[in-house]
């Protein structure tokens, strides 16, 4: 690993985070900024939190971890998500760095980024074959075979999320198909599974969860809630989405034999590991890989973007 420093900056739909990064570690001082509703306005934040750690840190090359696709040569964004402004793609972040800054510039895939970190940092220290799912309002994914990112021909691969779990076309999900593991597996997918289960439950059956909900108004932070209290029906959803997680996780290790799982996101706190684990051994047919909480977390974005950028371009 080169003594690198290098600039990370990760692009969300909600916030925009950066930091210098040196040793797999962040250096500087966190920036983080709300994401802008505008592209224009989103390349002017980028170029200006650039500007602000360039001016008091020695870096050599920055990344840039985004939401979307990212084309095959890490130099442009291919296609944006819904939570990102009209024209996100459009932005040619790689030039407008280079010729301000004449720093070398790389964009990845915020999941691939964050996975990077995880098998640099975390739990896939030491590990070959990694894969990382992030258990959010959607689910990403990033994975690591013989030490390698794996893109894909057009960059784009890795889409974890959109395994097909079904052909009842009973859940659309964002990508505009029906039933993909995102769409039980999210935290969205929860709170759907959730009002399904309420609508079979009749009013003499109803526990304490139920008895102030309409079917349709329950949220995940309402079967969190239940669980504290060991709320019965909050019990049964929640065993029910962690069986939604395994099946594609079973399905992940038949295809790809990986050494680990690596669950990051807000709805990985969640996950019952040792439950899970026995579950995946049981149910598959190659190996048993672990199944482990992250550790890089909420900076995992800026950590991979600014490893990956040292790797390509530098010193």
């Amino acid at each position: 690993m080169p003594d690198f420093s290098s600039i990370g900056i990760d692009i969300g739909g909600t916030k925009i985070s950066a930091a210098v990064v040196k040793n797999n570690e962040i250096v500087s001082d966190l920036k983080v900024l709300n994401t802008s509703n505008s592209a224009d306005a989103i390349l002017k934040q980028i170029l200006e939190v650039t500007s602000s750690l360039t001016n008091s840190n020695d870096v050599s090359s920055l990344g840039i971890a985004t939401a979307g696709a990212v084309n095959k040569d890490n130099s442009k964004v291919m296609g944006s998500t819904g939570n990102l402004p009209d024209g996100y793609s459009d932005i040619d972040f790689k030039n407008e760095i280079e010729k301000k800054f004449k720093l070398p510039t790389l964009l990845e895939n915020d999941a691939n980024a964050a996975a990077y970190a995880e098998y640099k940092t975390g739990n896939g220290i030491g590990k070959s074959n990694v894969i990382v799912i992030t258990l959010g309002t959607g689910v990403g994914g990033g994975i690591i075979i013989d030490g390698k990112l794996m893109r894909g021909t057009s960059g784009a691969g890795a889409e974890c999320g959109h395994i097909i779990m079904s052909f009842d076309r009973k859940r659309k999900c964002t990508c505009g198909t029906w039933d993909c593991w995102e769409a039980y597996a999210s935290g969205t997918g929860y709170a759907i599974t959730a009002n399904e289960m309420a609508a079979n439950i009749t009013e003499d059956k109803r526990t304490s969860l139920l008895l102030n909900k309409k079917t349709g108004s329950i949220t995940t932070y309402d079967i969190i809630d239940g669980l504290k209290v060991n709320d019965k029906f909050a019990i049964q959803v929640h065993n029910t989405w962690e069986f939604h997680v395994l099946l594609g996780l079973v399905s992940l290790t038949n295809i790809f034999d990986p050494d680990c799982f690596i669950l990051s996101g807000g709805m990985a706190d969640f996950i019952n590991y040792d439950k899970i684990q026995k579950e995946l051994s049981e149910m598959t047919i190659i190996s048993k890989p672990q199944v482990l909480p992250a550790k890089a977390k909420n900076n995992a974005g800026i950590i991979g973007a600014g490893i990956l950028a040292a790797l390509k371009y530098g010193k």
